[in-house]
């Protein structure tokens, strides 16, 4: 997606946190969290142009699946223009609504999240349904990785998941907090 494009749909947006794509910085912290040596589900909301998106794609497994969930139509669209590869899968939603995107035996199996949306442009109440969803389609011992401008999400992941430890990178542009989550909580199939 050319830079204009992508700066047209930050000023249409209010969705769109960032003027820019993130930075390959970033993308390589962030993803330092995952094992890529073993087939993954993995989740990304908010994927934008898909810069994590290529990089899950370069060192994924075969077996593995990439969902990529969008609320913004342009960059859905140019996901699925772009991105070919039979393991990934375009949502066209938000993140709070993942649950129904999913394959039933998708639904606490995914081993991790990202997450690149803006927490802090949601309110309270968004931001806990966005998390709650994510507790469920996570695994037992899944994580959730985000990565944010600031602390702001500490609280309502202490709400949902009762922990959280982040890092703070300070030479990405704009700087973020990395936040990593574990699932401590069974998937509701397993626990009936």
């Amino acid at each position: 997606m050319s830079t204009i494009k992508f700066i047209k749909n930050f000023l249409r947006d209010p969705d769109v946190a960032s003027i820019t794509p993130t930075s390959k910085r970033c993308v390589r912290k962030v993803c330092s969290h995952i094992d890529f040596d073993r087939d993954l589900i993995i989740v990304e909301y908010g994927p934008g142009d898909g810069v994590f998106s290529r990089y899950f794609l370069e060192r994924m497994t075969e077996g593995s699946k990439l969902i990529m969930v969008e609320n913004n139509k342009d960059f859905a669209a140019h996901l699925n223009e772009s991105l070919t590869d039979p393991r990934a899968r375009v949502i066209h939603g938000r993140a709070g609504d993942i649950v129904d995107h999913l394959e039933p035996e998708e639904v606490g199996q995914v081993d991790y999240v990202v997450s690149g949306i803006p927490f802090s442009f949601l309110k309270k109440d968004r931001k806990i349904k966005v998390l709650e969803a994510t507790q469920t389609i996570l695994k037992a011992d899944g994580r959730f990785l985000a990565y944010q401008t600031s602390g702001h999400l500490k609280k309502p992941v202490m709400e949902v998941f009762g922990n959280y430890s982040t890092e703070f990178e300070l030479l990405c542009l704009p700087p973020y907090f990395i936040y990593e989550v574990v699932n401590r909580k069974e998937p509701a199939s397993a626990a009936s």
